[in-house]
């Protein structure tokens, strides 16, 4: 062996790559600015860091096998957001094992193609980080191990026989059970793409007679992985999804929910009498296609299951598959996987050679056979079609290595394996400039507006859990932005934070921290209980309408109760019956004034009670037309203010004392005169009174009012 073939041993090139992809995730780390790429993966790794609750092994989409694994982590050090750190370290060990293994088959294309797939898949995997891609990732690594690793070759009986390392045996067979736990669909998709490999090795076997080593070589790991990723399903279910449990039923909850709103929900128009068979309404058939479906009592998996029934299947999209078709040939990855393609059956390179070729083929009709299934049901995800790129991209690679060594590794010496290797960087990096040079120049997500309102909406309404806060889905919408993926979030930060929409509306966690405030549908709670605050401008009016045509009899109202920067918080009430009269206390509505250009009426009040009787206690304006009887009630805030500027809901002795009282209502129509008798309530439970009131609204000597009073963020006066 010659000092410059010494020089690139297969030892050092694998030093020299990892040395390279450490620098590239540091880079990706501080200069790319890394997020959540889903409002999925935010939750996942809240309910892991114990945001939630307590911390848990279990999880709807992540096996509890993997739950197990980052509960013990964050169990030993509780201050290291350990679902980034695992996610990452497993996204590294995955890309680091399918380098060294083409290194160590190729060894100077092997560098190459290694370089040039840590920088294709940087920006998909380690900045916008996905649990379905990193299972992707992991799972095809898996594979590459078991049906394209390095044998070892050596002379037996006048043989030259190839035996698999143990070591990328195992691991390969640990990774692939990893990348089940991770996401099982991933897998399942991955294993599509991968089945390639194995039939290319099936036929080679049968060509060269060698039957007997393809089963004890490329069977049987595969048949022991299978076996370990099943039987972990078989003993989850038996143990954690046991019939009658928690569990069980928010996973046949979730399964219903997925086949309904992930693949659209029916329209009204061409369904109506289905719906109302199921007696649905036309409101009921909105909220689902706005994934408003925190309704306990309304929305169950039955209700669910009966409307996929009667929806028809849809015909074949094919103007989908055009734009999907498009739209791969933008996406680098496959580009990137193409480009090399080419240079494999370049002809002036591998003119007339035929091997490999199904090997290369495979992936591309596996790739198309996906996206079919996908498009026939849905549209494609963005997600589902970064997380089949990456395997693409590594088993069309993988394909074509060993054509291009054939070819070029001999001519890859001296300073021509450095040029070679910064051209495919550079065309790597061309490629995905927009992944890898643009958003070095862009503002981080974490930095925008948008999410610094965000963080500074949940730290403010997460500090203290005497009321809770609802979301309509489309205020959650980038919440994942608000914080860095290295950032672990407070204990029990969530628990009293809750979304009308998505997949954990029903999850034992959610369900456990609303029955703590006594309640168990969380829309029907928002006008059940004084605690619940509403944080919504887009759909607020449909679920009052919702909650109205739901149950009967009742009409529901909304106050204003506090604003933390752009954002309002409401409160939804409705006619509350079994008041009592209370003549010995009294109550007396001082002023009034508009308030936001005219759209609210602001009422101020005070009472005559002590803060201890007042401890606890909500407050609210109840209000009855003389002339036809219809009463109305609007939920009040005590004149406390923390330092945060959130005035109290419940009357809270540790804050200041008052006696005064606001409320802020939607334009009225007439003034609160002589044609309404007024009350002010106050509210303990399920008990309320009504205090004896006198109106001074429309006094000169009380009513002083500003013209044009607005409301102050700062201060959180009128």
């Amino acid at each position: 062996m010659s000092l410059q073939e010494k020089r690139w041993s297969v030892r050092r090139l694998r030093c020299l790559f990892m040395a390279v992809h450490i620098i590239l995730v540091a880079y990706a780390a501080l200069f790319l600015h890394p997020f959540y790429g889903s409002n999925d993966e935010f939750t996942l790794a809240a309910i892991a860091s114990g945001a939630y609750g307590d911390y848990t092994q279990y999880f709807i989409y992540l096996h509890s096998g993997f739950g197990w694994l980052l509960k013990l982590f964050y169990s030993l050090v509780p201050g290291v957001n350990w679902y980034t750190a695992v996610m990452y370290g497993l996204i590294f060990l995955s890309l680091t094992a399918v380098g060294c293994t083409w290194i160590g088959r190729w060894k100077k294309t092997g560098t190459i193609l290694s370089v040039m797939l840590v920088l294709a898949c940087a920006q998909p995997l380690y900045v916008e980080m996905q649990y379905t891609k990193t299972a992707a990732a992991v799972t095809a690594a898996g594979y590459v191990l078991l049906l394209g690793g390095v044998y070892e070759e050596e002379e037996r009986s006048g043989e030259r026989r190839r035996f698999a390392r143990p070591a990328g045996t195992v691991l390969g067979i640990l990774l692939l059970l990893l990348g089940g736990w991770i996401r099982f669909h991933a897998f399942g998709m991955v294993s599509l793409v991968a089945f390639g490999l194995w039939l290319a090795r099936a036929g080679r076997a049968w060509k060269d007679r060698s039957r007997k080593t393809f089963l004890l070589r490329d069977c049987l790991p595969c048949a022991l992985a299978f076996v370990l990723i099943f039987g972990s399903l078989l003993l989850e279910n038996m143990l954690v999804y046991t019939p009658g449990s928690a569990e069980a039923h928010y996973r046949d909850y979730d399964r219903a929910r997925q086949k309904l709103l992930d693949y659209g929900v029916p329209e009204w128009d061409e369904y109506q009498a289905e719906y109302e068979a199921l007696g649905l309404t036309r409101t009921d058939c909105i909220n689902l296609q706005n994934w408003l479906i925190a309704d306990y009592d309304r929305y169950t998996a039955d209700t669910f299951r009966s409307i996929i029934a009667f929806r028809k299947d849809r015909p074949f999209q094919w103007e989908y598959l055009a734009a999907y078709l498009l739209l791969l040939a933008k996406r680098p990855l496959f580009v990137l996987g193409f480009l090399i393609t080419l240079l494999r059956f370049c002809p002036l390179s591998m003119a007339g050679n035929r091997k490999n070729r199904f090997l290369i083929g495979y992936p591309y009709a596996a790739l198309l056979g996906i996206y079919l299934y996908f498009i026939k049901i849905y549209r494609v995800l963005p997600i589902v079609v970064t997380a089949v790129l990456i395997s693409f991209v590594i088993f069309v690679w993988t394909a074509a290595g060993e054509d291009l060594f054939v070819r070029w590794e001999e001519r890859l010496c001296g300073r021509r394996f450095l040029a070679g290797a910064l051209a495919g960087v550079f065309l790597t990096t061309a490629v995905g400039v927009r992944m890898l040079v643009a958003p070095v120049f862009e503002t981080p997500l974490q930095q925008s507006a948008p999410s610094r309102a965000f963080r500074g909406l949940y730290d403010t309404i997460s500090k203290k859990k005497e009321n809770y806060y609802v979301f309509d889905p489309f205020t959650n919408n980038g919440v994942e932005f608000a914080y860095s993926i290295f950032e672990k979030l407070p204990d029990r930060y969530l628990t009293n934070i809750f979304t009308l929409g998505g997949w954990e509306t029903e999850s034992p966690q959610i369900v456990s921290n609303l029955e703590r405030y006594d309640q168990r549908s969380l829309l029907t709670s928002l006008y059940k209980s004084d605690r619940a605050v509403l944080i919504s401008n887009t759909l607020m009016e449909h679920i009052m309408l919702h909650l109205q045509d739901t149950y009967d009899g009742i009409f529901i109202t909304y106050s204003k109760v506090n604003q933390i920067g752009e954002f309002d918080l409401f409160a939804l009430n409705y006619k509350m019956s079994g008041l009592e009269e209370d003549d010995s206390r009294t109550a007396s509505l001082d002023r009034t004034y508009t308030a936001e250009n005219e759209r609210y009426d602001v009422f101020e009040a005070t009472v005559n009670l002590s803060p201890e009787e007042l401890e606890g206690k909500s407050v609210f304006l109840w209000m009855k037309s003389v002339e036809s009887g219809k009463r109305r009630m609007y939920q009040g805030i005590w004149r406390q203010q923390d330092e945060d500027g959130l005035f109290s809901m419940l009357y809270d002795t540790a804050l200041p004392a008052t006696d005064q009282v606001r409320f802020m209502i939607p334009k009225l129509s007439y003034p609160l005169d002589e044609r309404y008798e007024v009350h002010v309530v106050v509210r303990d439970g399920d008990r309320a009174a009504k205090l004896a009131t006198e109106n001074h609204l429309y006094s000169e000597d009380r009513n002083n009012m500003a013209a044009g009073g607005g409301y102050e963020k700062k201060t959180g006066e009128f």
